[in-house]
Parts: structure tokens; sequence; C-alpha cells
């Protein structure tokens, strides 16, 4: 017993009259002084933070089982929370996801991207990942999100079907409870004290000097901003849609998702018809669209059947989860360029 007190002692520090000491002690001081030691031992842990709370919801119909979540809640007006949409439904059964951008209320959509789907126990999992910004503070809703899927199993009845979640509620604050100031930290009155000669003169000189500098690079941002506007006010269809269609084949991360790859593709083809007929193309459906060129003499019957096989078979990437080969995007590509005029050598598509 002597030899354990002493070795623990050592590792302690304590010398020869404190090991004395400790031996001459009761039982019951040396518990309390045990118990101490492991209640210091365990305050001295760091914490874990906390994982931020997430709002949610879940719905079950048949195969299919969605679930939206929101994180976090509450956030901060400042703040960018993530909407996950996900779809988990078994091996057979086809989904059609919502359309983009669907009963997200009032917010706006700084980032979409859709994972690849992932497959486990004949069950098959997609997502659409929302990255959202707040554009008020309050309880913001989330209305509810519509997803048909074909029930196409061997054992499955073949019917179409539909399931809907519940609303969410999103509480946006314009700042923390716990950073908001308090009353009840305002201290009394301090005692007046002497000023120290005044040096106003330097504050003032470094402030005129700031603005000065300010103004000067806001006056030359004004201009470059308003000669790049100039320069490019000048460009003819042609050429704005060329310098689009290099800089979104250079766009590496955009060829990686092919939605957003043809979203921008076809924008700018239908920018450039607009630009060149004066068709509405950016704001009309492709039916719509190809029902307007269809009835007029600014294309000829070859030119509309080549523009309505390109926008259908983007249609079918950006609304139909169709998942394109490489070489069909390359192909999309060079048959916009070829529509514009760009491509040396070849007419217009």
């Amino acid at each position: 017993m002597t030899k354990h007190i002493s070795a623990q002692h050592e590792r302690s520090g304590l010398g020869p009259a404190s090991l004395i000491l400790a031996c001459r002690l009761s039982p019951i001081v040396l518990l309390v002084m045990a118990l101490l030691g492991c209640g210091t031992q365990e305050a001295a842990k760091p914490k874990t933070p906390a994982a931020p709370r997430v709002a949610r919801t879940k719905v079950e119909r048949g195969p299919v089982i969605v679930t939206v979540e929101v994180s976090p809640e509450p956030a901060r007006l400042s703040d960018e929370p993530t909407l996950t949409l996900t779809i988990d439904h078994e091996q057979g059964v086809e989904v059609e996801m919502p359309p983009f951008g669907e009963s997200i209320g009032n917010f706006i959509i700084r980032d979409f991207r859709e994972p690849l789907p992932e497959s486990r126990d004949q069950r098959q999992v997609v997502r659409q990942i929302y990255t959202l910004e707040p554009t008020t503070t309050g309880a913001l809703q989330i209305d509810p999100m519509t997803i048909t899927f074909n029930d196409t199993r061997p054992h499955g009845d073949g019917q179409s079907h539909t399931v809907e979640t519940e609303s969410l509620t999103l509480n946006v604050l314009s700042v923390v409870a716990s950073d908001a100031p308090s009353l009840a930290d305002l201290e009394g009155f301090a005692a007046p004290v002497d000023l120290p000669p005044s040096r106003a003169w330097i504050g003032w000189s470094i402030g005129v000097a700031v603005v000065l500098l300010a103004g000067a690079a806001v006056a030359v941002a004004f201009i470059t901003r308003r000669r790049r506007n100039e320069v490019e006010r000048q460009l003819t269809p042609r050429e704005l849609a060329d310098r689009e269609l290099e800089e979104l084949w250079r766009d590496k991360t955009s060829r990686e998702d092919v939605k957003v790859f043809y979203v921008r593709l076809t924008a700018i083809v239908r920018n450039y018809i607009e630009g060149t007929t004066g068709v509405r193309a950016p704001e009309q459906t492709t039916e719509e669209f190809l029902r307007e060129i269809g009835a007029g003499e600014r294309f000829s019957q070859e030119e509309r059947q080549r523009l309505k096989e390109f926008l259908e078979s983007a249609d079918l990437v950006k609304f139909a989860r169709y998942r394109p080969q490489s070489s069909d995007v390359d192909d999309s590509y060079h048959r916009a360029r070829r529509f514009v005029g760009l491509a040396e050598g070849e007419a217009a598509a």
C-alpha cells in the first residue's frame, strides 16, 4: 500500500513530507481527493461542438421513400442553407424528379447539383441538392414537393402514382440570439478622465486620404466597366455567341455536369436567334418556339428540322434525366457552332 501511494505521489511531484501526511489521512479524505481529481480531468476534456439542427420531412408510399432536409435550422440571413431532396426507391420503379426550383419559395438558388445515383440492397437513391439564400427574415415556407413514379416492377401494378411531401418551415434570423446585445450588459458611468493633447488632425488627414483613394478606385472601376459594356454592346449576335461558346467549352465544371452544360448551350443558341430574328426564343418553351418559327419564313424547312432535333435532344438531358455519352455532348456543341455560322467552311445547321 505504501509503495503504491509513493509511486502516485512521485508522479504528482509531492515530497516526502506530503507523502507521510497522505498516509495518515483517513480513507474518506482519500476518496474525496480521488473524486476531485477525476472531476478535474473530465472538466479538462474539450467539448464536441453540437451538430447543426436539421428541418426534415419524410413520406413513404409503396416502394418509394421521399425525404426533404434543410440545414441549418434556424439560419441567419447571411447563411446559405442547404436543401436536400432524397428519393429512395426499389429497383424497377421509374421516378420523375420535380422540375428545377419547384416549391423553393422566398429563396434565391445559389447552386444546384444532382449527385450520381447510389444503389444498395436492391434499391436506388437519387438526390437533388440546392444551395439557397434567404431573401427576408422570419418563418419562411418551403412548399410541398410532388414526385411522380411508375411502378414497373414484375409484381407492380404498372400504374403512375404521386408522392407529395409535407411543407417545411425554416426560421431565418437577422442575428443569432446569443449574439444579440442585452441592456443587462450595460455598465454604469465611468469616472471622468483627463484627455491627452488633441491629435485629431492626424485622424482627419488619414480619413480624407482614405476617402480620396476610395473615390479614385470607384471612378476607375466605373470607367473600366463602362468601357467594357460599350465593347459588349458593339458585338454582333454572332460574335457574342462565339465568345460565349468558347467560354462554355473551356469551363470544365459545366462539362462535368451535363445538365448545366445543356442549359447554357441552348441559352446561347436561343439568345443568338433572338438577336438575329427578333423571336423571343429565351422566354418560350421548345414547343412554343417551334410553333412560331414554323408559321414564318425566317428559317428553311431543313433549318427548322435541325433546330427541332437539337432542342428536343437537349430537353431530354435537362428535364428527363437522360445521360448522354461524351460523343453526344461534343456533337451537340459543334451543332450549335454550325448553327450560328462559326465553324469554318460549314453552313448553318
